[in-house]
């Protein structure tokens, strides 16, 4: 998803308000199901970009769809940007927030593409050895491409260091 300026905004004006009343770890699992629901439906996603729907009506099945799924910080969000006509940057801000937290809590995710899935012991050990380099809190996203023969590549930040077997 890619992050807007308008996305950012809204997501630091939701991350002080979060903050302001103790809520962060809530609104950022909201945030991702949010993210997931607009990234698994292309129905919701063709709902919250639709201009021939009107505002109460999205609003209306927002509740409807995350009824007693979201706080009431999140959804009373929704409500306001929905009425703001903003809702069609949903995605961009749930990505947003996501990135703030990230950043608020020292956390950064690594990126490893192996030809197999890697094992609960493997992804632990990579973990570990990426937090003492970084000194951050590491967030684990697999991806598992057969092409490879072997070895993996690992993407963090803005760096990707290629230990895969074509590469060598």
């Amino acid at each position: 998803m890619i992050v807007t300026r308008l996305g950012k905004r809204y997501a630091k004006a939701l991350l002080e308000l979060a903050q302001e009343l103790g809520k962060v770890e809530e609104v950022k699992a909201d945030m991702a199901t949010i993210q997931e629901a607009i990234e698994s439906s292309r129905e919701f996603e063709t709902l919250i970009n639709s201009p021939v729907i009107n505002p109460s009506k999205k609003i209306a099945i927002f509740k409807e769809l995350f009824d007693n799924k979201l706080s009431e910080i999140t959804c009373n969000f929704l409500e306001i940007i929905t009425k703001k006509g903003r809702e069609k940057k949903l995605g961009s801000i749930a990505q947003a927030y996501q990135d703030l937290y990230r950043v608020k809590e020292g956390i950064a995710v690594a990126i490893i593409t192996t030809a197999v899935a890697l094992s609960d012991k493997e992804r632990e050990s990579v973990r570990t050895k990426i937090a003492e380099a970084t000194g951050k809190k590491i967030e684990i996203e697999e991806k598992v491409d057969a092409s490879m023969i072997g070895g993996m590549t690992l993407r963090l930040d803005d760096k990707e260091f290629n230990g895969s077997m074509a590469y060598k």
